[in-house]
């Protein structure tokens, strides 16, 4: 009869022992595991990968719909920053007219490109490489290269009322203070895509005439981008320039709106030219 209870009573008092064990060690361990932790971390350099891409979510845009920011945010950079202005951009965040300027933006981008987007000197690369096959295609001239100095400026075009629809780009323009002379080739301004490298506008300069067909440039600009549709509009824009080689075109957009480019040649200078500004 004793040794049932005997047994019991041992059981009781491991129980008993293991419990309070338990709550002992949940009450100091915590605290003692801390100070071992933080004593490891003292004096010592802690490193942490930190991601370059945003967390927020970013459209996949169109090549169309990219030109088509593009072509806004610069307009809307030609407008005076005046309180006009400013209430112009209000206005059309409040009543989500997205066919205004005004509701685009074009900023300096300070932080430089994000992963996956191309350098200043992959920019360039790609801009002389794309302007070779443009020029010996539409121009019959073959052995481009701009040999003047360019700055290159990483840009964003935003639409601000959906901010996540936005384009990076590298804005490439003459340095000189003077427009270069006695060269074969000038590259006087190019906005270059960092993302898919394509070329969304240009300007060079020439040290000879050409047999300049504005329609053709156009064609052939275009098809570098994967377009293929575009319009004549010359007639409906009259020009505050007196240049007879300019015509003005139009090609799709984004949603039902169009993207307006200007394509055309100044004699004297030799300068070829496509914009994307009105």
């Amino acid at each position: 009869m004793n040794k049932p209870q005997y047994s019991f009573s041992f059981k009781y008092a491991a129980i008993v022992t293991l419990v309070t064990a338990v709550i002992i060690l949940s009450i100091f361990m915590p605290a003692k595991l801390s100070r071992i932790y933080d004593s490891s971390l003292l004096d010592t350099i802690q490193r942490e990968e930190e991601s370059s891409f945003p967390e927020s979510f970013r459209y996949s845009l169109t090549t169309t719909e990219r030109l088509y920011i593009l072509s806004m945010a610069l307009n809307n950079r030609n407008i005076l920053q005046s309180d006009y202005a400013a209430s112009l951009r209000e206005k059309a965040i409040r009543t989500n007219r997205d066919d205004n300027a005004a509701s685009f933006a074009y900023v300096e981008n300070k932080r430089g490109p994000a992963q996956g987007e191309i350098t200043a000197e992959n920019a360039m690369e790609i801009c002389y490489s794309e302007l070779s096959a443009i020029i010996s295609d539409a121009l019959g001239i073959d052995g481009f290269a701009a040999t003047n100095p360019c700055s290159q400026t990483l840009y964003s075009a935003v639409d601000m009322l959906e901010p996540q629809k936005n384009v990076s780009v590298w804005q490439i323009e003459y340095t000189s203070a003077v427009p270069p002379a006695n060269l074969p080739f000038s590259l006087m301004e190019a906005h270059v895509d960092a993302e898919t490298g394509k070329i969304y506008s240009f300007a060079f300069r020439m040290d000879q005439e050409v047999n300049f067909n504005e329609d053709r440039l156009a064609e052939i600009w275009l098809n570098r981008l994967n377009i293929t549709e575009f319009e004549n509009i010359t007639e409906n824009s009259p020009w505050p320039e007196t240049t007879k080689l300019r015509k003005k075109f139009a090609t799709d957009g984004m949603g039902h709106e169009k993207t307006v480019f200007s394509v055309g040649f100044y004699e004297g200078i030799n300068e070829v030219f496509v914009r994307i500004t009105n």
